[in-house]
């Protein structure tokens, strides 16, 4: 049975390696003695993750690789995924392989060094932070793209969502440092955040699928009575309409994955909720983590300019072998400003 020293604070048994001192201050007691209980857990989730890392990283880095390299994808909405892609490019390169380590390494030692479990939980911790962060984000400027669309391109311009995406970055890296530091006041605004952050693209979701609603019934209006003379500006309507409409898919699947994780922890860390197994905790984890390798094919699957610029990136030769390509033209501009003047136009129309 596992125990704990009076006089130092480590884990004391005849059959489980002793841990750090600092591991045992900062990290939730592993229960090694427990093993035994979650052995099937602990591998099924193992190889779970093991074989879906891999679809992971390469599908996230393409999608920023595009987004980095062609200007024209640029746009303040496609930066936010890019930065969501990187935070899941992370995830199945750092994170997953890393609970890998954890629990086949639990499973055949009954013991996990420091290091790994302190790699798994900071990596966890800062990529869940700015997934989260940046959804809510996500959703916020769709919301101000379809209530707003001319003033749109004064508030969010590209230098804004650098410098957004820097903060949300250090924000997160921050708050996880400071919860190793021992400091519970940390931790409880880290996991607050995450709440606040939850509710606020609920509601921004919540008050867009009206105004999507709304304006998909005045497009149908609009083509029935003058299908030619409108055209352009029912097109631009449309664009907006289905940014919209690609977040909305994008968040609820998100939820889907990711809410057991945040109630779970929320649970356990803030209201003091005692949870008699781990394997809540892997089951929600590893659902946390496929969300990062679904993200990318909902990506390619909605967002049409991003799925014909990684197809860009491979060019047939004439003996039909597929080579690699990069973007030499500097030349394109994001085009979705344009787009929201036109929107814009429409709307005062009607």
């Amino acid at each position: 049975m596992l125990n704990y020293s009076a006089e130092n604070g480590t884990a004391i048994s005849n059959h489980i390696p002793v841990d750090n001192g600092f591991c045992i201050s900062i990290l939730p007691d592993p229960e090694f003695d427990k093993i035994v209980e979650r052995y099937a857990t602990n591998l099924v989730t193992g190889v779970l993750n093991a074989v879906l890392s891999p679809f992971g990283v390469v599908a996230n880095f393409l999608i920023v690789l595009v987004i980095f390299r062609k200007v024209s994808l640029q746009t303040p909405l496609n930066m936010l995924l890019g930065c969501l892609a990187t935070s899941d490019f992370l995830v199945s390169l750092v994170v997953q392989p890393s609970y890998v380590a954890f629990r086949i390494t639990e499973n055949t030692h009954r013991f996990v060094p420091c290091s790994v479990r302190l790699l798994y939980s900071t990596g966890f911790f800062i990529c869940y932070g700015v997934s989260l962060t940046t959804l809510c984000a996500i959703s916020c400027e769709r919301y101000l793209a379809l209530i707003l669309p001319l003033k749109y391109t004064h508030l969010i311009r590209h230098s804004r969502v650098i410098k957004l995406v820097t903060f949300i970055w250090m924000v997160n890296v921050i708050l996880t440092a400071l919860q190793w530091a021992h400091n519970e006041i940390a931790k409880g605004i880290h996991l607050m955040s995450w709440l606040v952050l939850l509710i606020t693209a609920l509601v921004s979701q919540v008050r867009v699928l009206p105004i999507i609603r709304r304006h998909q019934n005045q497009i149908k209006q609009l083509q029935f009575r003058d299908p030619y003379r409108q055209k352009s500006s029912t097109s631009s309507s449309s664009m907006q309409i289905k940014f919209a409409a690609n977040i909305a898919c994008i968040m609820a699947v998100y939820l889907a994955f990711n809410l057991p994780a945040l109630l779970i922890t929320a649970l356990h860390q803030i209201i003091l909720i005692e949870i008699n197994t781990y394997n809540l905790y892997s089951w929600a984890e590893t659902a946390a983590f496929l969300n990062s390798t679904v993200n990318p094919i909902i990506c390619l699957w909605r967002v049409k300019t991003i799925r014909r610029a990684i197809k860009e990136l491979f060019h047939v030769e004439e003996n039909g072998r597929k080579v690699f390509a990069g973007y030499s033209s500097s030349l394109e501009v994001p085009g979705n400003d344009i787009a929201l003047v036109a929107y814009k136009r429409h709307q005062e129309h009607h």
